[in-house]
């Protein structure tokens, strides 16, 4: 198995997003926005993602939000996103380098991406932008 980034391999592309459960919203938002100035990218309520100067992103997901409860269940507190060329071979790679997926491809109408359980415990997402 290749390592991101290697030759023949979908491209590792670099961290793009964090997503996180907030159990103190508000206050999360307060924080990346007027502490960190950080911009509003969208706002659903819920979940804000906050956007940084050269379009990497935090989205802190509140009480009540299917992610929240997602990533509390799998003990998650931060979730990276790692953009990555091509997301099926990603998937491949992950389930040969021991990695378990947690639940199937998701999209937002930009990204595709997938969330899995690393062999160390932790929770992490791969994710390629749409076309």
């Amino acid at each position: 198995m290749r390592a991101l980034g290697e030759p023949g391999c979908h491209e590792g592309k670099g961290l793009v997003w964090l997503g996180m459960p907030a159990g103190a919203y508000a206050a999360a938002v307060r924080f990346f926005g007027e502490t960190l100035g950080l911009e509003v990218a969208f706002d659903a309520g819920n979940t804000v993602e906050l956007a940084a100067g050269n379009g990497d992103r935090i989205q802190p997901f509140g009480p009540g939000h299917r992610y929240f409860g997602f990533y509390r269940s799998h003990g998650a507190r931060t979730v990276p996103l790692l953009e990555v060329d091509v997301l099926d071979q990603a998937s491949a790679e992950l389930a040969g380098g021991g990695a378990e997926l947690l639940g199937g491809r998701e999209s937002d109408g930009t990204w595709t991406w997938l969330t899995f359980r690393a062999p160390d415990g932790n929770i992490h997402s791969l994710g390629a932008r749409m076309a």
